[in-house]
């Protein structure tokens, strides 16, 4: 990918953060889906949802010396987009299907990312012309003081800038790392237990 394209792509964000997205969305994107077999949890600030787990942590896992920079960093991309699939699952369970998926601001100014976000759900993207978490505030507010009646009125407010549509040949390999995502958590809990204990306490 042209470090130009993403460059175009955010039009808010330094130019240096700019670049250095740029860089790794490119050195990213020559790992195949799966990131060369590394498995990465996000937990690095802990985790609310869906796992509720203030001791959880970040890992790599199936990490050799022929990993690059650039898999690591898919890896961490996928990671995130596993992660919102696992929050998709929990609301299938409780019988919510997910009709639409939107995505803006933050890591949606990535077109790899929102490429490996689609692949991972199997879900076409909506990116916003303009909207972002601060508006999706406002508008809960809006229902909260009756200024709105329903939560539909929020389409009024809301043009789709593009799509990106899931590729079917990454399905098979996230499929595969999904799993392997989903069970690297409750092999690490009694792990994250112990290291919990002896965070902060000088050695």
């Amino acid at each position: 990918m042209p470090l130009s394209e993403v460059a175009q792509d955010d039009e808010t964000a330094p130019p240096t953060a700019v670049l250095a997205q740029a860089v790794l969305d490119a050195e990213a994107e020559r790992v195949p889906p799966g990131a060369a077999g590394i498995v990465a949890l996000p937990y690095f600030l802990g985790e609310k949802t869906p796992v509720n787990d203030p001791d959880a942590r970040g890992a790599f896992v199936g990490l050799h010396l022929g990993h690059t920079r650039g898999a690591l960093f898919r890896a961490v991309l996928e990671a995130i987009g596993f992660g919102f699939r696992h929050h998709l699952d929990v609301f299938a369970e409780r019988g919510f299907e997910a009709r639409r998926v939107r995505v803006t601001n933050g890591g949606a100014r990535s077109p790899l990312w929102r490429q490996v976000t689609a692949d991972i759900l199997g879900h076409t993207l909506e990116m916003p012309a303009s909207a972002g978490s601060a508006f999706g505030a406002a508008f809960a507010a809006g229902m909260g003081t009756g200024l709105f009646s329903d939560w539909s009125e929020v389409e009024r407010f809301v043009s789709i800038h593009k799509t990106i549509e899931p590729d079917p040949a990454a399905a098979e390999p996230y499929e595969d790392a999904y799993a392997a995502y989903r069970e690297l958590y409750p092999r690490l809990r009694p792990l994250y237990r112990r290291a919990a204990v002896h965070e902060g306490v000088p050695s």
